[in-house]
């Protein structure tokens, strides 16, 4: 007789979900990006999340992988990987999540 198993939810157990989804905001501010070689460009925020964000941009050096920095006017500048890069849109993770609230604000620019 094959035993049974006791399953049960790991996020339970952990008392968070497994996964980092979470909610985006739309976002239109314009944003500067900047590479650790000294290349930059223009780009606009899509959406925004605590995690991330999605930007639309022209600059053909963009790579996964790579690290930059977002800067959104002259306060507010974020570290972030570049994750993916499709079609002159990018997927950014900032190596710091930021809270809900920033998230909300940058969104609303």
């Amino acid at each position: 007789m094959p035993a049974k198993l006791k399953l049960e939810s790991v996020s339970s157990k952990h008392g968070r979900p497994l996964t980092r989804r979470t909610n985006r905001f739309l976002a239109h501010a314009r944003v500067t990006l900047r590479s650790n070689h000294g290349d930059r460009a223009k780009g606009s925020l899509r959406d925004v999340s605590v995690f991330g964000c999605s930007v639309q941009t022209e600059a053909g050096w963009l790579r996964t992988g790579m690290f930059i920095s977002l800067g959104l006017s002259g306060d507010w500048t974020i570290q972030a990987i570049v994750r993916w890069v499709r079609d002159g849109r990018a997927g950014v993770e900032f190596l710091r999540a930021i809270s809900e609230a920033e998230a909300r604000e940058i969104g609303s620019d």
